[in-house]
């Protein structure tokens, strides 16, 4: 292939001639398919996928793309999340399966809701910490606050009538 032949060829991808789009620039970043298969997605094929891998300007953008990805933590927590969806499908089977004990099965279950995020929520009473009370007295209020009128008994008041009458008079 002469350079003369390999420049007209790239040429169809300058700016103006040919869009890459940025979803297929952002999938390759991610790397979770081979790029061959996501640009035949995009109907990039053969040759023109050929020469669009050796192109600069794509390869810079795939570049910057993944950088990004990798300083946000974006290709962790998509790889993490389609191993998850794997791997619970098997556990799926294996929780419906008629040899799994019940305890394992409720494991399952606890997880399940978990990832579904179908967990309880906590109230904004809970979030906040213990509950307070406040209570208002709406009760007539008190002429004097200051000393509380004493009790007065009188020793008669503690005899029975009848006892009184046996007392002898003062």
């Amino acid at each position: 292939m002469s350079n003369n032949n390999q420049t007209e060829t790239l040429d169809e991808f300058l700016p103006g001639r040919l869009s890459v789009p940025s979803e297929m620039v952002a999938e390759i970043a991610a790397g979770m398919e081979e790029p061959k298969d996501i640009a035949f997605r995009y109907g990039i094929v053969g040759k023109a996928w050929e020469d669009l891998k050796k192109w600069v300007p794509f390869q810079n953008a795939v570049s910057a793309q993944r950088a990004e990805y990798e300083k946000s933590g974006f290709t962790f927590k998509v790889k993490a999340r389609v191993l998850t969806e794997d791997v619970f499908e098997q556990a799926y089977k294996f929780a419906k399966s008629s040899e799994t004990s019940l305890l394992q099965k409720l494991e399952f279950v606890k997880l399940g809701a978990k990832l579904a995020d179908m967990e309880p929520k906590q109230t904004a009473q809970t979030a906040a910490g213990p509950g307070f009370s406040i209570v208002i007295n709406l009760a007539e209020p008190q002429t004097d606050l200051k000393t509380p009128t004493p009790l007065i008994i009188d020793e008669s008041d503690l005899h029975t009538t009848e006892e009184r009458q046996r007392l002898p008079a003062e």
